[in-house]
């Protein structure tokens, strides 16, 4: 017979429509028992439960959100009695941006779980209820611009990376400020005192993954110079995210539209992580806005 303690437990949670049903399923693909909106009360007699099963449960993943009773005043003492009990959950928070989340409701034709005024309303009655819940994720996926292939290899990556000797997954981001700033961000660079393409002809309409556009927007020796302190930064900083036990970590790149300047050095960091057999993924948001 197992103990409580030994159990591999997920907590998924965030806001209505950002994805968790979703997220559970794939958890599900890695082999956890899955249990949606589990009242928050139960969750000590679920986790015995699940260890008095003869090892053949041995991995666990709930989910919890607003409609569970007493959701936002109990999550931070459930979390408490099971750091009691030697159980330490890794706790990953799904969210978007309130207008994605309303055209999924939308198409959905969905009603959203928080009662009263429009749904834009919920959302936000909702978001600001789990503000502490938040604060208390040991990670954040924003699934505004992830497709679910996307946010399926996002929650794989946080659980294998975990599992695999600690090792921390890095996930590098390009995007346009002018397009706002992506949600879950560890660590942020403004790249927009490079020289800027969109102001030559030639260059305007094409893309950081072009070569002339990369020359252009490194033909400034200052330039140069700052990618070498970047990725030097950046290996400072891994090793000791690492030692802290983070799993996971998010580094953005802005430039004002996300075409061209944050392109080229999300993929500069990008390749040069990649040659220290880093786990590392690049995703370029505004690309083709």
């Amino acid at each position: 017979m197992g103990t409580v303690s030994s159990l591999d437990l997920v907590i998924i949670t965030g806001l209505s429509g950002a994805g968790k049903t979703k997220a559970m399923g794939f958890l599900e693909d890695l082999g956890y028992y899955a249990m949606d909106n589990l009242p928050i009360s139960l969750m000590g007699l679920f986790l015995d439960l699940a260890s008095q099963t003869d090892g053949k449960i041995s991995k666990v993943a709930v989910a919890l959100d607003v409609r569970s009773s007493g959701f936002k005043t109990q999550f931070r003492s459930m979390l408490q009695r099971l750091a009691s009990r030697d159980v330490r959950p890794r706790v990953i928070f799904l969210e978007a941006s309130s207008r994605t989340l309303v055209n999924r409701f939308s198409e959905t034709r969905r009603r959203h779980p928080l009662p009263g005024g429009t749904v834009s309303e919920s959302i936000q009655k909702e978001r600001n209820l789990l503000t502490e819940v938040r604060e208390l994720a040991d990670v954040i996926i924003d699934t505004t611009d992830l497709t679910l292939n996307e946010l399926k290899e996002r929650v794989r990556e946080v659980i294998l990376g975990t599992q695999q000797s600690q090792a921390l997954s890095v996930n590098v981001v390009s995007f346009g400020y002018k397009n706002g700033l992506p949600m879950d961000l560890d660590l942020l660079f403004d790249v927009r005192f490079l020289p800027n393409p969109y102001y030559d002809d030639r260059l305007a309409s094409r893309t950081g993954l072009d070569r002339e556009v990369i020359r252009y927007v490194l033909r400034e020796p200052y330039a140069k110079l700052f990618v070498v302190h970047l990725v030097d930064f950046i290996d400072f900083l891994l090793p000791h995210f690492q030692h802290e036990g983070k799993s996971y970590l998010t580094v953005g790149i802005g430039c004002t539209g996300g075409r061209h300047r944050s392109v080229v050095i999300a993929n500069m960091l990008y390749h040069h992580l990649q040659l220290q057999t880093r786990a590392v993924r690049v995703f370029h948001r505004d690309i083709q806005k």
